[in-house]
């Protein structure tokens, strides 16, 4: 089972993550496309994470919790929506937070979220992955979770979640600058929330920024790929 720090991922979501992130934006936007084609109203939905002025005719009634939150009440719901939320939970444990958010589902419910899948950010971890290795001499987990599609369409169907739809979407942001990368990381929500993490060490930083000047100086920028899958589930 994977271990992460989820008060440090508390806090800095908090301080830094904002709602009308472009990452954020990109994934409210595939999943109002997936409402588009089912031909049903919702009465009453959860989404599982703040929303930033998510408008769609087919939702009536919205509640708003985190994961850690969800059983407070003896609510269900026509929908459950999760746009990247679930993406440590699931890496937790896979198994128990799809039991939950299924016994939260009315008969007929629908389950639609966004993950991050492992073709996300491959050329920032190759670039951090050789700068590890020079300056620890071995390489961390810096990015993450990932999950591969087949994997979680296996784990819905082993929990009795039913036609079960997946669309993946390929979005690259250019960066310019690595102040300009961090920034923006730390605005999507995205940091190392493992609990093993390397100690600082400020030849880190230096040699960090030195590659990326280097690479930007070559090719104008540094490309930071996320790949989106946007998954419909039933109950």
């Amino acid at each position: 089972m994977n271990k992460f720090n989820l008060k440090n991922k508390k806090y800095r979501t908090k301080l830094y993550k904002k709602k009308d992130n472009i990452l954020s934006q990109a994934g409210s936007d595939l999943i109002k496309n997936k409402l588009q084609f089912v031909n049903k109203r919702f009465e009453k939905s959860l989404f599982i994470d703040d929303i930033n002025n998510f408008k769609s005719n087919k939702l009536n009634k919205i509640d708003i919790c985190n994961f850690e939150t969800i059983n407070e009440n003896n609510n269900k719901y026509e929908g459950i929506f999760s746009n990247f939320s679930t993406q440590i939970d699931f890496a937790i444990n896979l198994d128990l937070s799809l039991i939950i958010i299924y016994n939260k589902l009315l008969k007929d419910g629908l389950f639609c979220f966004n993950l991050l899948t492992p073709n996300s950010m491959r050329t920032i971890k190759k670039i951090f992955m050789e700068i590890d290795e020079n300056i620890f001499n071995g390489v961390f987990n810096r990015f993450g979770p990932f999950h591969d599609v087949p994997g979680i369409i296996e784990k819905l169907n082993q929990n009795n979640f039913k036609e079960i739809v997946v669309g993946t979407e390929m979005i690259e942001l250019n960066y310019r600058s690595f102040d300009k990368l961090r920034e923006d990381f730390k605005e999507f929500g995205i940091s190392n929330y493992n609990i093993n993490v390397p100690r600082f060490k400020k030849e880190f930083l230096t040699k960090t920024y030195s590659v990326f000047s280097k690479i930007i100086d070559k090719y104008k920028y540094i490309p930071v790929e996320f790949e989106i899958a946007t998954f419909t589930s039933w109950k």
